[in-house]
Order: C-alpha cells, then structure tokens, then sequence
C-alpha cells in the first residue's frame, strides 16, 4: 500500500537550507576559532560573511512572505523563534562594522541553530483573527524585532557574566578565552539595549493606536500587555542608570536578563506553552 507523504511547502526547505549553513558556518568556526590546531588555511573573512549572507537571505526568504504579504498570518512560538533566531545573526553582521566580533560566531550560530531548528518541529502557528493592514502589521513586525534585539541583548549578557567569571581561571574554556573582550560584550550588550527600548516603546505607542483603530477602544492591559510595559519600564531605568550613574559590567547584565525574562513570560513563553503544550490558540 502507497503511503502519502505530508506535503512540504517550500518554505520549509528554504529554512532548512539555512539551517544547513548555519551549522556547517557553526562547525567551522569552532575549528577554526576554538580548537586548540587550528586549520592552516580557514575560509577568507569576506567568505564567511558571503556564506552567512546567504543563509540569511534563504532564512528571509522562507520567513517574511508569510508575514509581510501573506493574506492570512500565521504566527505563534515556532514563528517567534524562527525570527529571533534571524535577528541574531543581524545583529552579529552589523555589529561587526563596528567592533571586533571574533569569537561570538560559534555561541550566535548556535543560538540561531536550536532556534530554527526548534521552530521547525513546532505547530505553524495560529492565524491572526484581527484585519490585516499596514498599521497592524507594523505593529506586528516591531513588537517582534523588539523582542528579537532585546534576545540578543539578553544572550550577550549571558556570556559577560560567564567571561567575568571565568575569565581569570586557568581552566577558563576555549569559548570564553576568544570571546571578545568584555568591554565589546558590554557595548554590544548596550547597542542591543537601545535599539530594542525604541523598538518595543514604537510597538507599545502602535498598540495603542492599533487597538483604538481596529477594535474602538484603548489598549487592553491583559498580561502580555502589563508584562511588556514592566519590562519597558526595567530597560528604561538601565539606560537611565547608564546615562547618569555609569551603570556597567554585571549589574547592568543583571538587569538586562531581568527585563528580557518579563518580556519572555508575556509574550514568547506564554505563546510556547499555549500553543506547542496546550495546543490552544494565545
């Protein structure tokens, strides 16, 4: 008896093409920046940033038709992940045009690895109900590259509290010992900060407008709502901090992974456990 495979859009392999190169880019970047003989002859900078570009532009292509021109949106936790997992590897290339970025390739590509991965195996998420218009999508889009910087803000600080602490150890890992130096950590950490506060102050002043443009009345303070602006509020008080007191080093961390977890439990997590456990539309 023939048996009828699930159809398989093109979508999805556009996306495991990408996640391909994203983890032979992986392998080879360990070797070559991590293993203790490395290659004798690595790839060319400009060739690695080319072989990226290319997956990136194969992860875009599976991603934004579906939410930028698509009649119908689909979005949910696998959606969710798929384009953090996007922007980190954005935010890598652009911050290499300002600081030297060697040494994060491998945690970043892994990073977008799990993440793409993972996206893959979960549920496409559940159809939007509310109409699709500029001003809705472009609500869309901006809560979802705030959420997307303010990841990477919150992984990068990660790795300064391991640098910090390992740093001196003779036994420190060979990740931590070609990390970049904190201070790059810390300025990336910063920039990532800044760019994802105007991103999500942008989607929280659109969500009002959305809100009384679509459904007649204000914003309603449902969780997602109330944990957002409690985490808009923690990222404002940082870069206040920042700015007047020289808020720094693992302080500064700490209050990053803070605000990133509020964010996290009112829209990624609860997204994750609605939808990929409970099965229920968020």
């Amino acid at each position: 008896m023939m048996t009828i495979l699930p159809e398989v859009s093109p979508a999805t392999y556009l996306a495991l093409l990408a996640l391909t190169i994203y983890l032979l880019l992986g392998w080879h970047f360990c070797r070559s920046r991590l293993a203790l003989s490395r290659p004798k002859s690595p790839l060319s900078p400009a060739l690695e940033q080319f072989i990226l570009i290319c997956g990136l532009a194969l992860h875009a292509s599976a991603l934004f038709p579906q939410l930028l021109w698509s009649s119908t949106l689909h979005f949910g936790a696998a959606e969710a992940l798929s384009l953090s997992a996007f922007a980190t590897l954005c935010i890598y290339l652009s911050g290499q045009l300002f600081w030297k970025m060697d040494g994060l390739q491998p945690p970043m590509l892994g990073i977008a690895a799990i993440f793409l991965f993972i996206s893959q195996l979960l549920p496409q998420g559940h159809p939007i109900t509310y109409p699709l218009n500029t001003l809705s999508r472009g609500h869309f889009l901006l809560a979802m590259f705030a959420h997307g910087m303010l990841l990477n803000a919150a992984g990068v600080a990660i790795l300064m509290r391991f640098a910090d602490r390992n740093l001196h150890q003779a036994k420190a890992s060979s990740l931590i010992r070609t990390l970049p130096p904190i201070m790059t950590l810390e300025r990336l950490m910063f920039a990532c900060v800044h760019l994802g506060f105007i991103l999500l102050t942008l989607a929280l002043l659109s969500g009002i407008f959305f809100a009384e443009k679509v459904f007649g009345h204000g914003l309603v303070f449902s969780h997602k709502v109330i944990l957002s602006i409690a985490a808009w509020l923690v990222f404002g008080t940082l870069l206040f901090g920042r700015w007047k007191h020289g808020w720094r080093g693992r302080f500064a961390a700490n209050w990053t992974l803070f605000g990133f977890s509020l964010l996290f439990l009112g829209y990624i997590g609860s997204r994750f456990v609605l939808e990929a456990l409970l099965h229920r539309p968020f």
